[in-house]
C-alpha cells in the first residue's frame, strides 16, 4: 500500500527544482499515473516554484500530497495569502507577455483542475486521476474477459473432439 501523506522541504533557491522533480516521479511512480498526468503535474509544480523565485519568496516550501487514487491532493506551505489569492483570480490573457508571473499563473490555472487556499498560509492543488484509473480498470477487466473466454472456448474444443 503506498504511503499517502509523503512530504518533502524544498529551499526556494534556483537549484532545488530537481527536488520537485524527484517528487513528483515519486507521487507519478506510486500512484501509476501516465505521462500526461506527470507532465501537468510536474509542470505545475514548477510553474509555482518559478512564481515564487520570481515574486522573491525565501526560506523552504513544504511540500505534501495526498490520494484517494481519484484525486491527488499536493499542498504548499507557507505561501502568502496575497500570494495564494493570485492564483483564485483570473490572469488577463493581454497582459500575459508583460508579466513572467502572470504566465506562471496562467499555465497553473490551466494544468491544475482544483485550487483553494486552506488556513492562512496553506495553497492546495487538485487533479483529478480518476479517469486514468477506470481506463486501467477497464483495460485489465477487458483482458481477464478475453483471457477467461479463449480459455473457455479451448476447453470445450478439446473435451468435444
Amino acid at each position: 500500500m503506498v504511503n499517502n501523506n509523503q512530504s518533502v522541504s524544498v529551499k526556494l533557491k534556483p537549484e532545488s527544482i530537481r527536488d520537485i522533480e524527484i517528487f513528483v516521479d515519486t507521487i507519478c511512480d506510486q500512484l501509476f499515473i501516465n505521462e500526461t498526468y506527470y507532465g501537468n503535474i510536474l509542470m505545475a509544480l514548477t510553474e509555482l516554484f518559478n512564481y515564487l523565485l520570481i515574486t522573491k519568496h525565501t526560506g523552504s516550501l513544504n511540500i505534501t500530497y495526498n490520494s484517494d487514487y481519484k484525486n491527488v491532493e499536493i499542498s504548499f506551505q507557507p505561501i502568502d495569502i496575497q500570494a495564494g489569492n493570485k492564483f483564485s483570480q483570473p490572469v488577463d490573457f493581454e497582459k500575459i507577455l508583460d508579466r513572467e508571473s502572470d504566465k506562471n499563473i496562467f499555465l497553473i490555472n490551466s494544468l491544475v483542475d482544483n485550487i483553494n487556499i486552506v488556513g492562512e498560509d496553506t495553497l492546495m492543488f487538485g487533479f483529478d486521476i480518476s479517469a486514468l484509473h477506470n481506463k486501467i480498470y477497464n483495460k485489465r477487466a477487458a483482458l481477464l474477459t478475453e483471457y477467461f473466454t479463449k480459455h473457455i472456448n479451448e476447453k470445450v474444443q478439446k473435451e468435444n473432439d
